[in-house]
């Protein structure tokens, strides 16, 4: 196939294709040609809806394809599409490639009429391979730099922990806006009429705590322990594990 998809004078038509040139990078193949990708395409004819590949089948091709949980399975169980008999995978793989087509033949008029094509043409398609090879060559993380760090943060939440049960006066969940609302707002009354959500619990959002942060202590406290939180779950102890073993 390598022939075929390094063809600079054939069109190839998929749905994120950036996902099919990193596949395809991993088997020294360089995908050249023209590019149409779909998701893009709806994107800039439709950018508020959602664009995958169901979406589009069953709002522009009235066909509501095999989803591939149903193929594979969900979560821990889910199987590799290697494992699943040839049969279903041809069928699988045939009907994706000729619902992409059918979209590629609606949404080249319609790139047309919303006057994006140049856009699509000249700066979201060649980005595709930009991002394709920035997403390729990683970045380089010190992982042993980000494993102390999540350390000395694991301090500092600790000790503004004691600090905020220390002013609330007793031990509850900071992470839990149900409880925070009632011991800001109950226990130690910060403000007179508390503002509350439609579910009718007290507001613990950014802006609220923000505007009270000046005045109460606790209130800082609270928005430095979620900043920390925030950074150590979802940066510095979720980075490593992106790490591609066999580059680091």
């Amino acid at each position: 196939l390598k022939p075929f998809f390094e063809a600079s004078n054939i069109e190839k038509v998929g749905q994120n294709l950036k996902h099919d040139i990193k596949v395809l990078a991993k088997y020294d193949i360089q995908l050249q040609g023209p590019l149409f990708d779909t998701m893009i395409a709806h994107y800039l004819i439709n950018p508020d809806m959602r664009h995958s590949l169901d979406v589009l089948s069953e709002t522009y091709l009235n066909y509501t394809p095999v989803f591939v949980e149903e193929l594979l399975g969900k979560g821990k169980n889910q199987k590799s599409m290697r494992s699943i008999p040839l049969k279903d995978q041809t069928e699988f793989s045939v009907e994706d490639a000729d619902m992409i087509l059918q979209l590629k033949q609606k949404f080249t008029p319609e790139l047309k009429e919303a006057e994006t094509e140049k856009l699509f043409k000249e700066i979201e398609i060649p980005l595709v391979k930009v991002l394709a090879d920035m997403e390729l060559e990683g970045i380089k993380l010190d992982k042993d730099f980000l494993a102390s760090l999540s350390e000395a943060l694991e301090n500092d939440i600790s000790d503004l922990e004691k600090a905020i049960f220390e002013t609330a006066g007793e031990e509850f969940n900071i992470g839990s806006p149900k409880q925070l609302g009632i011991v800001l707002f109950e226990k130690l009354k910060l403000v007179e009429k508390p503002k509350k959500t439609k579910t009718g619990q007290y507001s613990t959002g950014e802006e609220i705590l923000s505007a009270l942060a000046q005045e109460h202590k606790i209130v800082q406290q609270v928005l430095d322990y979620r900043g920390l939180v925030k950074l150590k779950n979802t940066y510095i102890d979720a980075l490593p594990l992106q790490v591609e073993e066999s580059t680091g």
